[in-house]
């Protein structure tokens, strides 16, 4: 039976606070996306930039739909899946660490669309966060609502703060423009990437 009026209220409060905290911590879309901008800058990675959002819809819609509960019931399935994301995640981290230095950089295709698609719908941490957020909080809101609210509300969180992780990236981009620091920064995003694809991976055992 729905809640009341301010109940609901705070509950939506403290959900969006949750949601802040586990979707715009970092992780390998966030990491991918601040290493893209320091390494290829903003408009080269707003492409990829949609691409991850696109990805982080799908991975959203199949915690949703109950899809991702059933896939994990074919543990072979589940688990080739699990590799092939932290291989293709592990190989982009590659292609960001070695990326030329910025004034080398202008004949270097960046990643786009396509790859950061894959990226958000391969994020496995995600994916823990969306079956966290969407399948142990309840607003008190009529079902319709209330599944509806959550979704918008992780999306929201989704685009507002990868942006400001792309964005973050740019800004360091100018502080390391010089190419030995330029190579130093997108070596340790790349390693960052690597740390948080092993973290992500014990939050599905």
């Amino acid at each position: 039976m729905p809640g009341t009026p301010l109940s609901v209220y705070q509950a939506t409060f403290t959900f969006a606070v949750a949601a802040i905290a586990l979707l715009a911590s970092p992780g390998p879309a966030t990491l991918a996306l601040a290493a893209s901008g320091a390494a290829y800058g903003m408009k080269r990675s707003i492409r990829f930039f949609i691409g991850i959002t696109a990805g982080l819809v799908i991975a959203m819609a199949l915690v949703a739909t109950g899809l991702y509960v059933v896939l994990h019931s074919f543990p072979v399935l589940a688990m080739a899946l699990t590799v092939i994301s932290i291989v293709y995640i592990l190989s982009l981290a590659y292609r960001i660490g070695t990326a030329p230095p910025i004034k080398y950089e202008q004949a270097v295709v960046t990643p786009g669309w396509g790859a950061g698609f894959v990226l958000g719908a391969a994020n496995i941490k995600a994916y823990a966060a969306f079956a966290a957020l969407l399948g142990s909080f309840t607003l008190g809101a009529s079902p319709a609502w209330e599944q509806g609210t959550k979704a918008l509300i992780c999306l929201v969180v989704c685009v507002v703060f990868d942006f400001l992780w792309l964005f973050a990236g740019s800004k360091l981009r100018k502080v390391f423009i010089h190419p030995t620091w330029s190579r130093v920064l997108n070596v340790s995003f790349a390693l960052l990437m690597i740390a948080t694809v092993a973290w992500s991976f014990t939050l599905t055992q």
